[in-house]
């Protein structure tokens, strides 16, 4: 559990900022730090603005410098991807000031405004009844599909906040087998993976290149991370929708069969109406998905399940991504 924590803690270049340019004047109250950032700092800071009628709640998100497996985006990127989607009605966070280069807080920063919903994955594991699991995943469905239908001028990932990916960009999203092996080395000794669920795992990448020349080409924007943690979701009018997509640090131009498979990664831990009501607000949502769609979508989400299996956060996530590596073997989907 965590709890707030006195603002006064801020380290003062980033307090400055806030006061004088982010939130001019603003009396900041509290600091909540926010659970399940691996790669960054965030945090819910409440603050009253001057003329406002209350406090209001923004996040805090401060970029970690580090190495990683796959390419992170910059602030200034996420910012631009955070311009693209809201541009076309995807709910997503308003942002409302950014350091990009760190220049005045010391590190790059972002400060965007807090919303009200619940993560997908709390809603999902509390056992909603199959009605309401349809509605979730249709919602669902429907703004990947949206997000699907933005498109950029060729795969790859983002060098900079043109959005405009490299030429040889897509280079890291063409060789499964590559990365996986790439993973494997790079793994602690002592780390939970056998032996078996390695050469598994080796096995299973060896579909890599038939799934990649399948959607070779396509560039549509791809979250990169869309799964149940990073979409929240609300009731309205006794329906659910999505109130926003959260953490656009891994996107990049792809298929979006790469969202697919992240968002149904654990999907036998799901009510089966949901995924039902997935693929049909996907679909429904002009979403394209290939005869051999399911298969295609687990193959790519490979590359983050070598992710998460070779640098686990924690035993019990290890021992959910182990459980769809087995059943990925058995072709159990």
């Amino acid at each position: 559990m965590t709890y707030p924590r006195p603002v006064g803690l801020l380290d003062p270049a980033t307090r400055a900022w806030l006061t004088s340019h982010a939130l001019p004047g603003a009396l900041l109250q509290e600091m909540d730090p926010l659970p399940g950032g691996f790669t960054n700092d965030m945090a819910v800071l409440t603050a009253e603005r001057p003329g406002a009628a209350g406090a209001e709640r923004y996040v805090l998100r401060r970029y970690r410098p580090g190495g990683s497996r796959f390419p992170r985006n910059t602030c200034a990127v996420e910012i631009a991807v955070l311009g693209q989607v809201a541009a076309r009605a995807v709910p997503v966070t308003a942002v409302v000031a950014a350091d990009p280069q760190g220049r005045a807080t010391g590190r790059p920063t972002l400060l965007y405004r807090f919303v009200d919903g619940t993560p997908l994955s709390q809603v999902l594991a509390d056992g909603p009844a199959s009605d309401d699991a349809r509605g979730l995943g249709r919602a669902v469905g429907v703004v990947l599909a949206r997000i699907g239908r933005i498109r950029l001028p060729r795969p790859g990932v983002f060098g900079d906040a043109s959005l405009v990916p490299a030429p040889d960009g897509a280079g890291l999203l063409g060789d499964l087998p590559g990365f996986v092996d790439h993973c494997l080395a790079a793994a602690a000794s002592d780390g939970p993976l056998s032996g078996t669920d390695s050469a598994v795992l080796r096995a299973l990448a060896r579909r890599g290149p038939l799934a990649h020349a399948a959607v070779a080409g396509e560039r549509s924007l791809v979250h990169g991370d869309f799964n149940p943690k990073n979409i929240l979701v609300q009731r309205r009018a006794g329906q659910w929708a999505v109130a926003a997509v959260l953490d656009w640090e891994l996107a990049f131009s792809g298929s979006p069969l790469f969202d697919v498979g992240n968002v149904l990664r654990f999907a036998h831990e799901y009510p089966p109406a949901f995924s039902a009501g997935f693929v049909d607000g996907f679909r429904g949502g002009r979403g394209r998905l290939p005869a051999d769609w399911l298969r295609l979508s687990r193959t790519l989400d490979l590359f983050a399940l070598a992710d998460i299996l070779t640098a686990p956060p924690d035993p019990a996530y290890f021992a959910r991504a182990h459980t769809v590596l087995r059943r990925s073997a058995a072709d159990r989907y």
